[in-house]
């Protein structure tokens, strides 16, 4: 197992100089570094509920909250998590928005989008 070399001990390897220059606006220059910047300076627990996330940014609310009740399920029934044994479960799930018509079921108007989408196709 691996470890980044750039952690909280130190302040993942922020560059000042090049914030002051303009160079780098956070200083750091992996943006998956800054992902976890972010995420790990804001401490082990959160307070979410203020959150006001774009719509791209949603599935991020929906996945908080999926883990959640699963940890729940198996603290106090024993219940596999999702995917646990079924991986497939989670091959449908895309993030993003789109405007339908609001007489249709979510279900009806989130499958004909996925049906939408444009996929790669691997090269033989």
């Amino acid at each position: 197992r691996w470890r980044c070399r750039d952690r909280q001990h130190n302040d993942w390897g922020i560059d000042r100089e090049s914030q002051r220059n303009g160079t780098q606006y956070t200083g750091i220059a992996n943006i998956t570094i800054q992902d976890q910047a972010v995420t790990e300076s804001m401490g082990p627990i959160t307070d979410h509920s203020h959150e006001h996330l774009s719509p791209t940014d949603q599935m991020i609310a929906r996945t908080r909250r999926l883990v959640l009740l699963a940890a729940r399920a198996w603290k106090d029934k024993g219940v596999l998590p999702p995917g646990a044994t079924q991986p497939d479960v989670f091959m449908g799930a895309r993030a993003g928005s789109f405007l339908h018509d609001p007489s249709a079921s979510l279900d009806d108007a989130y499958r004909e989008q996925l049906e939408k989408a444009v996929r790669w196709k691997a090269v033989a």
